[in-house]
């Protein structure tokens, strides 16, 4: 399964793509970011505030805490500025988090619920690949709707983080 190295690994991997693409972002006309689009997120923002959701629902089952949240769809943060701060914000739990787990931790089974109320089980190590894989399908989508402006993309990709970041500070990977 996930150890702790691979979930530090994908914490601060899922951080530096965030970066990457929130300062992307600030870059576009604003009104990009809220013009409506096909598909059930509509928006830029509606996009990244579903991700920022999600993060905070799986943190909530990987401390065995109520999320409060009734839907995937709320848009709790509607401006660029706050929703990055707020993501931000939970990235950096995520790393701190990650930075505090054994191969023992990351193994616990733990009970949960889906918003639709329907029970599940999943280690708490499986519970944060969802949360980093959730979020790398969605920076594709997003990237997917640069095209249609067109703007070019960032690149957000692991190899990138490996190669570029995260390998070239420590002289190896």
């Amino acid at each position: 399964m996930i150890i702790p190295s691979t979930a530090i690994l994908f914490a601060q991997y899922k951080r530096w793509a965030d970066q990457v693409l929130f300062t992307s972002l600030s870059e576009l006309p604003p009104e990009e970011l809220m013009k409506e689009r096909p598909g059930p997120l509509k928006n830029f923002i509606g996009i990244l505030n579903h991700v920022y959701v999600i993060d905070r629902i799986w943190q909530a089952n990987i401390l065995q805490r109520e999320h409060g949240y009734k839907s995937r769809m709320e848009i709790p943060y509607p401006t660029l500025a706050d929703l990055c701060q707020a993501q931000e914000e939970m990235n950096e739990w995520f790393v701190s988090w990650a930075k505090q787990q054994t191969e023992d931790s990351l193994s616990k089974a733990l009970d949960f619920h889906f918003l639709s109320g329907k029970a599940g089980v999943m280690t708490v190590g499986t519970m944060f690949l969802h949360v980093a894989n959730h979020a790398t399908f969605h920076r594709g989508w997003i990237t997917q709707l640069y095209f249609e402006i067109p703007a070019p993309p960032p690149v957000t990709d692991l190899c990138v983080y490996l190669t570029e970041v995260s390998c070239a500070a420590t002289l190896s990977c």
